[in-house]
C-alpha cells in the first residue's frame, strides 16, 4: 500500500494542485492530511474546497486548531 502524506498547505492552492498532480502519477492508494490547511496569505477558501473533494483522513494541525478555538484578537 502506498500512502501520501500532505501537510502545511497554508492556503497555497497552487502548491496543493501541483502536489496532488504528482500524487496521481505515483500509484498512491490513500492520502493522509496532517493539517495546517487554511491559514495563510494565498487562497485558503479554494484550498479547503479542493481538500473537501478528496477522500482522506485528516488530522488538524496547530494552525487549524487556532482557527477553531482562538478568539480573532488572539490569532496574531
Amino acid at each position: 500500500m502506498r500512502i501520501a502524506a500532505i501537510a502545511d498547505m497554508h492556503g497555497n492552492i497552487a502548491a496543493l494542485e501541483a502536489v496532488l498532480a504528482d500524487i496521481r502519477t505515483q500509484g498512491v492508494d490513500t492520502i493522509v492530511c496532517l493539517g495546517d490547511m487554511a491559514s495563510g496569505p494565498f487562497d485558503p477558501r479554494l484550498t479547503l474546497d479542493l481538500l473537501m473533494t478528496l477522500e482522506m483522513s485528516v488530522v488538524l494541525g496547530n494552525h487549524d486548531r487556532y482557527l477553531i478555538d482562538r478568539p480573532r484578537d488572539r490569532m496574531g
